[in-house]
Formats: C-alpha cells, sequence, structure tokens
C-alpha cells in the first residue's frame, strides 16, 4: 500500500486554475528579474520584462474567481490585493529603468514589482494543507 497526499476531488479544478496562474505569474516573474543588468550577458530590456508581468497580471486579475473557494479565501484575498499591489508599482518601475542604469535603483523599482508576488508562494503552501492521504494499493512484486 502506498499513502499518497491528494487534493480532495471537489476542490481539483480551483487548486488547478490556482496552479496554472501562479505558474504564469511565476514565469513572469523570472523573465522580469532576468532582464536586470547583472552579469556579462546583455539582458532585454528591464521594460520588456515590465511588460511581460503587466499583461501576465492583467490576465491572472480576470480568472482570480476561478480558484475562490472558502478553504483559502484569506489567501485569494491576499493574492487579489498582491496583484493589484504589484500592477500599482509598474509605472514606477517602467519610468526608472528609461532614466537609469545603475542597478541599486533598478533592483528597488522591480522589487517593488515582485516582492508582492511572494503571496502567491504563501497560498500555494495553504493550497497543499489542503490535501488529504490517500490509499493506493500496489499488488505485491511490484
Amino acid at each position: 500500500m502506498i499513502l499518497r497526499k491528494r487534493m480532495p476531488d471537489r476542490l481539483r479544478p480551483a487548486w488547478e486554475a490556482f496552479h496554472a496562474q501562479a505558474q504564469k505569474v511565476e514565469a513572469a516573474r523570472r523573465a522580469l528579474l532576468g532582464c536586470l543588468p547583472i552579469g556579462r550577458v546583455d539582458p532585454a530590456p528591464v521594460p520588456v520584462g515590465l511588460d511581460l508581468v503587466r499583461d501576465e497580471l492583467h490576465a491572472v486579475a480576470k480568472e482570480l474567481k476561478a480558484w475562490r473557494v472558502a478553504e483559502v479565501e484569506a489567501d485569494w484575498r491576499a493574492v487579489r490585493e498582491a496583484v493589484a499591489e504589484a500592477e500599482r508599482a509598474i509605472p514606477r518601475a517602467l519610468r526608472t529603468a528609461t532614466t537609469t542604469r545603475e542597478l541599486e535603483e533598478l533592483l528597488d523599482a522591480v522589487g517593488e514589482v515582485v516582492e508582492p508576488l511572494d503571496a502567491w508562494a504563501d497560498a500555494e503552501q495553504s493550497w497543499l494543507r489542503l490535501r488529504k492521504r490517500t490509499r493506493r494499493w500496489r499488488p505485491k512484486g511490484l
């Protein structure tokens, strides 16, 4: 017998919606951080990364209700506010990115965009705590 944690069936559609959205946000966040001028390779311009994050956040904001369930309501609200906060920080970050090459200033401006998005990781932990142990029988010899 194998014990494995699985999301309860009634929560699975909401979990899958959350997971898909979280992956989009994380990919955009990584792309933006990859635009910062550190290292020896010239990255894509920071405004390109900010545009990507803005577009993904805008798309995700429209779909947030797909994973709103009572079990993670507090996290849902935190993520909704985090998305709004990150969106509000983008114009300032764009201005900074187009007017300076100072790494410290860019890091601060980009940080104001990406830091609120840590709410997604917190929400994921709440989702994972909802999983239940299920038994799966495995025939002998396998």
